[in-house]
């Protein structure tokens, strides 16, 4: 169907009046430099805009392509963007945040000077974490110390124990206990070495009192010497029962203990000590073949082991009063013995000694009682230990030659050395056999 004519002139008519109007539009309104298309991309800022052209005519445009951009949607848009470009940032960064503020410095005065920059984790390693000071070896000597503190105070304050006869003769003295020491001979059933020992702790003062092997004792013995006591009584318990009860007789009191060493811990004690100092008062020589005894001693002053030490205390035939002058080198021998296992040596040694006494010794004291003799004996003065042999004087009694015990002296001697009562011994207290 063939157009109007009458409609392309309208139409055209149309056209220029839009131009028109679109003309006079653009020039009485500056352009939005905020305005941009809905659907157009983000652009930089536009350059400064060029000088006013004269309007070029163009193809009319539609109004809605036109339509100005709200203000809030603008403003929503940058945010958006520069939301972005703070994630495109932080991504370059690749994940390494700034270090913390610093804390506020305290009020005063500040100095003046340049600002400090601030540094980043990134700029420098990070700083290792300080380890703690180990303090093992310091800790393990303070504990050490300590132990060994408590080990004192309990060995020294909590396991000594006084030895004490179980008798309520008369008023004890205090810290005054006396043992009695038993030596045997090779076979072991005689007791040829008797001695009482007695510590006095408050007085510091160690002695011995020695009982003659042959002294006459009471009984129905086909040898009634006090060294035949305890093997005529069947040895062991026994044999010691009847040897205190005749020791007791001899010197008026219960001994508050007793220690029997065999000659064989004898001269172990003395090798483990390293022998013994001592001064040999004479030559001595003696060689008995049936008691496997042989003695080779010269005089002098010389270390002696433990068999010439068996030797020095077993011997008695060179001597002018016999026994007695035998009794009286085993006291000066047994106390450098004494004084040489309390000294340090002695004491670094303790254990083996302990090791001897118990496989080697019968006694009934205890772990304790030994603590408080030892402590005893470090506290007395040992250069000053006195010794002493009952009086007596020998006599010979039928076939037999004995000692035979003065029961006055006796008494004044056991009250001055030995006794543990604050009572002296009487004559009384004595059953002394004279024939």
């Amino acid at each position: 169907m063939d157009q109007n004519p009458f409609d392309s002139e309208l139409d055209a008519l149309l056209d220029d009046l839009h131009r028109l109007l679109d003309d006079d539009a653009q020039a009485d309104v500056p352009p939005e430099p905020d305005s941009f298309d809905y659907f157009d991309e983000p652009e930089p800022p536009a350059a400064p805009a060029p000088e006013p052209q004269p309007p070029v005519r163009s193809q009319p445009v539609r109004w809605t392509d036109r339509q100005r951009v709200p203000r809030h949607v603008a403003k929503l848009q940058q945010n958006q963007e520069q939301a972005y470009a703070d994630w495109l940032y932080e991504q370059d960064r690749r994940g390494v945040e700034p270090p913390p503020p610093e804390p506020e410095q305290p009020q005063g005065k500040r100095k003046r000077g340049r600002r400090a920059e601030p540094v980043y984790d990134y700029d420098i390693p990070a700083e290792q974490p300080k380890r703690k000071k180990r303090h093992g070896l310091r800790n393990f000597l303070v504990f050490l110390l300590v132990l060994t503190l408590a080990l004192v105070a309990v060995v020294v304050f909590v396991l000594p124990r006084q030895p004490r006869a179980e008798l309520n003769r008369d008023t004890r003295r205090d810290g005054v206990s006396t043992i009695l020491l038993i030596g045997t001979d090779q076979g072991g059933a005689r007791t040829d070495t008797l001695m009482l020992l007695t510590a006095d702790r408050p007085g510091r003062r160690l002695s011995l009192v020695s009982i003659p092997r042959d002294t006459l004792v009471n009984g129905t013995y086909s040898v009634p010497k006090i060294n035949s006591v305890y093997g005529a009584n069947n040895g062991g318990a026994e044999g010691i029962e009847m040897l205190l009860t005749r020791v007791e007789q001899c010197v008026g009191f219960r001994p508050d203990g007793y220690i029997l060493i065999r000659l064989d811990a004898f001269v172990d004690v003395v090798d483990a000590l390293g022998g013994i100092r001592f001064d040999v008062p004479v030559d001595m020589f003696y060689n008995d073949p049936s008691q496997d005894l042989y003695i080779d001693l010269a005089q002098g002053l010389r270390t002696l082991s433990g068999q010439e030490a068996m030797g020095l205390v077993r011997f008695r035939s060179g001597y002018a009063d016999a026994d007695l002058g035998r009794v009286q080198v085993q006291r000066q021998f047994l106390s450098a013995l004494i004084d040489q296992a309390v000294s340090l040596k002695g004491v670094v040694k303790s254990p083996l000694l302990l090791r001897i006494f118990l496989n080697s010794t019968e006694t009934d004291l205890t772990a304790g009682n030994f603590l408080w003799l030892a402590e005893t004996a470090l506290l007395a003065d040992r250069s000053n230990i006195q010794t002493a042999t009952l009086p007596g004087s020998p006599r010979v009694i039928g076939d037999g030659a004995y000692y035979v015990l003065d029961p006055a002296s006796v008494a004044q001697t056991v009250s001055t050395y030995c006794t543990p009562y604050e009572r002296d011994v009487t004559t009384g207290d004595l059953e002394i056999r004279q024939g």
